[in-house]
């Protein structure tokens, strides 16, 4: 999971979690997990290398599009 604040974050660097920022993430955690359980349930994937594939092209001059989602 990517845990780096982004802008517009409410949460800060250097301070520690509210009680109602731990619950928030984990029910996203939660749905997230959930949406990527019934995903792999329904035979849906990116293949590995692709995905190697398109990250090695980040910030390069010739970046590649997001891999696609295959079906089994």
């Amino acid at each position: 999971m990517d845990t780096a604040p982004r802008p517009g974050d409410s949460t800060q660097a250097g301070r520690p979690e509210t009680e109602a920022e731990t619950q928030r993430r984990l029910a996203w955690e939660a749905e997230m997990i959930a949406e990527a359980d019934a995903e792999i349930d329904a035979g849906l994937y990116v293949d590995a290398a692709d995905i190697d594939t398109w990250i090695n092209s980040i910030g390069t001059d010739h970046e590649l599009p997001l891999p696609p989602t295959r079906h089994r």
